[in-house]
């Protein structure tokens, strides 16, 4: 049991710090952003500071894998700044396609 929960432990702590690099790394805000502030101005949020810079982050990726991390970092923090998950998940879907 003891090997699950690390495994589990580690996996996450692996899933984190890809994120935080993502999110770190990513050019600042720019056009790939624009339709993902749009939808979350649509559903009333606030386009803060932080919101844009996660919208970037969801546009700003290279290859499948990176896309991946950008997207799960976009919506991970978009939920963490108060948007609903469903228009969270919208809202980085919108960064990911206008790339």
């Amino acid at each position: 049991m003891n090997t699950k929960i690390a495994s589990a432990v580690t996996s996450v702590g692996l899933f984190v710090a890809a994120a935080t690099t993502s999110v770190i790394m990513a050019a600042p805000a720019s056009a790939v952003t624009a339709q993902c502030v749009r939808y979350l101005q649509s559903k009333n949020y606030t386009p803060t500071k932080e919101r844009v810079d996660y919208c970037s982050t969801g546009g700003h990726f290279k290859g499948s894998a990176d896309k991946g991390i950008a997207y799960q970092a976009c919506r991970f923090g978009l939920e963490g700044s108060g948007v609903r998950y469903s228009d969270a998940v919208t809202a980085c879907n919108y960064a990911q396609s206008s790339q």
